[in-house]
């Protein structure tokens, strides 16, 4: 993180997952969609009233905003928000993911970027970064070296998901991953605690906070993730 910013306390988790999507773009409206499949509440944010006129979504929870500032944010309840994302310009998505960083200690943020010259600056604030030429071909050479893994990672395999889940169980602190006795066909693939990544063992015992990477068919892994939240 930079030194230079102090990251605001993050809200209590409300039990429901919501996202904000700054900028009216076909991909914006995809993910969307494709969040709200996976049970997420999302707004999406543009400052253009021309472009809300022609977008025919009327199952997108879209807001017409004046400015990109703190009071917009909170107006859009930024502090609850589990994950922001901009598909704004550079400077504007660095005002935004500062502001969401500073104020409200958003866990995800995104951005994606035209080009990678503004990289490091991003980087600096925890801003997981998306730049198009990039990405496609870091996602190729992922599909030719781990095309099962990619397909799952993607969505494209029916049959398996991938989700994030955090600790908030008094009663997991310090257990086994051993001793949870997960369904067969969920696997913990990873456990992030203090932004380091844990690479799972049977005797990883769990913290709270420790964010969970799990892989297995969805409704298993609800009913995993309802153990971890409990």
């Amino acid at each position: 993180m930079g030194e230079s910013h102090i990251r605001g306390e993050t809200s209590k988790f409300d039990g429901v997952r919501d996202a904000i999507i700054f900028g009216l773009k076909a991909q914006s409206v995809i993910l969307a969609r494709q969040l709200q499949k996976h049970d997420w509440q999302v707004k999406l944010a543009c400052t253009n009233s021309a472009e809300i006129e022609k977008l025919d979504a009327s199952d997108i929870d879209v807001r017409l905003i004046d400015e990109l500032n703190l009071e917009t944010l909170q107006a859009l309840d930024g502090a609850h928000a589990d994950a922001i994302v901009c598909f704004l310009p550079n400077d504007l998505s660095y005002q935004v993911c500062e502001m969401a960083y500073e104020h409200f200690g958003t866990e995800t943020l995104v951005a994606r970027l035209r080009d990678r010259t503004d990289f490091d600056r991003f980087h600096k604030l925890g801003v997981l970064v998306v730049e198009p030429k990039t990405a496609v071909i870091s996602l190729l050479e992922h599909f030719v070296r781990s095309p099962a893994g990619t397909s799952i990672l993607l969505g494209l395999d029916d049959g398996q998901e991938m989700v994030d889940q955090e600790v908030r169980n008094p009663s997991l602190h310090g257990m086994a991953l051993r001793d949870l006795r997960l369904p067969l066909d969920v696997l913990v693939l990873s456990i992030q605690r203090d932004g380091h990544t844990l690479v799972s063992r049977g005797f990883t015992q769990f913290q709270l906070g420790d964010k969970v990477t799990m892989v297995g068919p969805r409704k298993k892994l609800e009913e995993v993730m309802l153990r971890f939240d409990a």
